[in-house]
């Protein structure tokens, strides 16, 4: 009797380490597959050279390169950044403007960063952060990660067409 109830615990140990490492793996390619968007999505600001509208503009391919990876993650963005709340348009619609206590969920986040330089005052770069949640079937979203990143200094950025600026600081 008790040789049954010592293989039901080696096997129950054995089964929970599986559990763990499956998981590992799981939220490592996930983390990874996050990683690689912001990354694309910060190479595709700077050879846009900036938030530009339209379908070949770059929030046209962001939003397309997101819709085709299935990302579907939301977060918090910070007080100051522009929060896109929808995939589906080109344009800056798309985008909201955060302040403090905002608790709407976005899909990333885009912060224009310009006059920093006293030297240059119109070099500018953009601070870029993309959300990652842990969600398990039964339990729902556990945990939400970010993944930040920043574009190179850009002497011109093109935001601004005929009629508006797109991003305003």
């Amino acid at each position: 009797m008790r040789e049954s109830f010592g293989a039901t615990w080696e096997f129950q140990i054995i089964i929970i380490f599986i559990l763990i490492f499956v998981s590992y793996l799981t939220v490592s390619v996930s983390y990874y597959k996050v990683f690689k968007a912001k990354n694309d999505i910060i190479s595709i600001i700077e050879r846009k050279e900036g938030m530009t509208e339209g379908p070949n503009g770059a929030i046209g391919i962001i939003n397309n390169y997101l819709r085709s990876n299935a990302y579907n993650a939301k977060g918090h963005c910070n007080a100051g950044s522009y929060g896109a709340n929808s995939l589906d348009r080109t344009d800056n619609e798309t985008f909201n403007y955060v302040v403090d206590g905002d608790s709407t969920k976005y899909y990333y986040c885009v912060e224009k960063v310009t006059n920093y330089y006293t030297e240059n005052p119109g070099r500018s770069y953009y601070n870029v952060n993309l959300f990652f949640s842990l969600n398990l079937p039964v339990i729902g979203d556990i945990i939400d990660f970010g993944a930040s990143g920043t574009t190179i200094e850009m002497d011109a950025t093109y935001d601004c067409n005929s009629t508006r600026c797109l991003f305003r600081y």
